[in-house]
């Protein structure tokens, strides 16, 4: 339940928003070198630089303050035992908390390469394999966080010795 809504939700609308609408208005030299030849990139040094910061923007805002905690509040969302979205964002914001080295650690891992060549490709490729790279990634995360925690057992009142 948690990829599904997940995947339509963010990956299908808000991640468009950010990396294609956004990063245009950002990183104004975005279309010409990702729709450049390869051996054009090459000696295009501002188009690299202006790559690199996606790169950076992507792995050290988007994902661990932006994708990462949209991924467990809609974990809370789907899998939460409250109705108020307020208890939705905090018990996920609380999980991520908890998580957030070693989930920003796997994240870097993957995502630092993957966008380098993410965003070298043309434009009217660079979405459709970013999904293609989003759904082995929310796959792996759902695996790992995906589950439902588990409701501890209530105390017992009675006193055994």
């Amino acid at each position: 339940g948690v990829f599904i809504v997940f995947g339509a939700v963010y990956l299908g609308g808000f991640q468009w928003w950010i990396q294609v609408t956004q990063f245009r208005k950002w990183f104004p030299g975005m279309d010409r070198f990702a729709n450049a030849t390869f051996a054009e990139k090459l000696k295009d040094v501002p188009g690299m630089i202006s790559a690199a910061k996606q790169v950076a923007f992507d792995i050290f805002v988007h994902l661990p303050f932006m994708y990462f905690p949209c991924f467990y509040t809609v974990k809370e969302f789907v899998q939460g035992k409250s109705y108020n979205p307020v208890d939705w964002v905090r018990d996920g914001v609380t999980k991520y908390y908890g998580n957030f080295v070693k989930d920003n650690t796997a994240m870097i891992q993957l995502w630092g390469p993957a966008d380098v060549i993410l965003f070298s490709l043309p434009m009217w490729l660079r979405m459709p394999c970013r999904h293609i790279v989003s759904l082995g990634w929310t796959s792996y995360l759902s695996f790992l966080r995906g589950a439902a925690t588990p409701a501890l057992p209530a105390p017992s009142n009675s006193t055994s010795k």
